[in-house]
């Protein structure tokens, strides 16, 4: 194995090492993530669902995937994380229609080829080594006519992300993971005492639990790499798969880009 090969490797497992404690700790799942969850997808609804085989891929503690199930769908999902598996599996219980398992993006088991009517990845495809080469492997997933949405983290807006965040988190993913867990604890505290405030900076989270802040602060720090994309270079991901009916967007909250969506249907 070369040394790229090395480095590939060494990124897989501490990213799945990241967020398999981030799932370990943060396994909630709250009625707030549902209005998030389908925000990420539109305009893929709610009735959208019923009947169909969905893949959900990094399913982290398995949220987007329990309410794809609650809506009609039978739903296989999967990440590379022991931890975030068994946290998933958990938030399964009583849910015979979902099935959770460990698996490599990279290496996903050959009879899912061409069988799934929807599949997604939130938030996920930035953190990997080749983020198209993982969005190519879903792409093989889905069925002939079956549609493929992703999230990932955008250019635009994100300025405070790409030129404040991102050099702390050249420190902070080398923090150990228990540690960097109570350091997020401060930086969630003052979230919360703005929102209570209503002051404007990080108005987005006054809606959501206490822990979801904190979820999130961890989740900047903690990750070991991290992307970001224009809408064109997106749009050149779907093309360049041969999808169909592409539609590429910001997700908006508050008036701000949260990252962007794809949308696309497999020919």
């Amino acid at each position: 194995m070369g040394e790229s090969g090395k480095a590939t490797v060494q990124l897989k497992e501490r990213t799945a090492k990241s967020f398999g404690f981030e799932w370990d700790k943060f396994n909630d799942v709250f009625a707030e993530y549902e209005e998030n969850f389908l925000d990420y997808i539109a305009p893929i609804g709610k009735d959208f669902f019923k009947g169909k085989k969905v893949l959900d891929a990094g399913c982290g503690a398995g949220r987007h995937a329990v309410f794809a199930t609650n809506y009609g769908a039978t739903v296989y999902a999967f990440d590379l994380s022991d931890k975030a598996v068994a946290t998933a599996q958990d938030n399964a219980i009583g849910l015979s229609r979902l099935q959770v398992v460990q698996a490599d993006i990279y290496g996903l088991p050959e009879a899912w080829d061409n069988s799934f009517d929807y599949v997604l990845s939130i938030g996920v495809l930035h953190h990997l080594p080749d983020p198209q080469g993982g969005f190519d492997q879903l792409v093989k997933m889905a069925k002939v006519g079956g549609s493929i949405s992703i999230w990932v983290y955008g250019q635009k807006d994100n300025q405070l992300a790409i030129h404040l965040y991102e050099p702390i988190r050249k420190i902070t993913k080398r923090i150990p993971h228990r540690l960097l867990y109570a350091l997020s604890l401060l930086p969630a505290l003052i979230m919360e005492a703005m929102n209570r405030l209503g002051i404007s900076a990080f108005s987005h989270y006054a809606r959501f639990p206490f822990r979801t802040k904190w979820n999130d602060v961890f989740d900047v720090f903690s990750a070991p790499s991290a992307r970001y994309y224009t809408i064109a270079e997106i749009e050149k991901w779907f093309e360049q798969a041969g999808l169909k009916d592409i539609q590429i967007s910001y997700r908006m909250m508050n008036g701000v880009a949260k990252g962007i969506k794809g949308l696309g249907v497999k020919r």
